[in-house]
């Protein structure tokens, strides 16, 4: 169990570096992927609700403590993705790369529109048609396509976390 915790607090910790450094130079038309969320989306899809909705939970508060803005935004928004996205796991088979992408899109455009309403309620400036072709479109579809490589590493985490809990204990 430390050890799960600890592998995942250095994943969530790395994706953000990289999120908020290296990708500020791979922008296409000046959106980047939000490699937290499509973290969320990939573990909770393969490890399912509880574990989706705390790792939701843990990377929407560096999320959160990043972009400082309201604490708790982020934070209530991950929690909710990883509790939506491992309830769906139940249904489907979980190790299909084209489900993650189309759930990944899907998800991406909730979240960020979602998000956009929020913020946009709290400034009262209103406008759905920009954001959504210039922002948050474009931003689901870089989500859809990082997703593939995330997922291949949540599976690869996903298979070490069983060999490790099969593992026989020394006593």
């Amino acid at each position: 169990m430390k050890l799960k915790v600890i592998s995942i607090s250095i994943y969530i910790f790395i994706l953000a570096l990289i999120q908020s450094t290296v990708l500020e130079y791979a922008r296409i038309f000046h959106v980047k992927p939000n490699l937290l969320i499509v973290f969320v989306i990939s573990y909770a899809f393969i490890r399912g609700s509880l574990e989706g909705a705390v790792v939701g939970f843990f990377a929407g508060l560096v999320q959160d403590i990043a972009s400082g803005k309201v604490l708790g935004l982020y934070t209530l928004l991950g929690l909710y993705l990883g509790l939506a996205m491992g309830s769906v796991n139940k249904r489907l088979y979980r190790e299909n790369v084209f489900l993650v992408v189309f759930f990944t899109f899907i998800a991406s455009f909730v979240y960020e529109t979602v998000v956009y309403l929020l913020i946009a309620l709290t400034s009262g400036k209103f406008d759905i048609v920009f954001p959504l072709r210039s922002i948050i479109l474009p931003e689901a579809l870089y989500n859809s396509i990082v997703s593939i490589l995330i997922f291949i590493l949540v599976v690869k985490l996903h298979y070490w976390y069983q060999r490790k809990e099969n593992l026989p204990r020394k006593y």
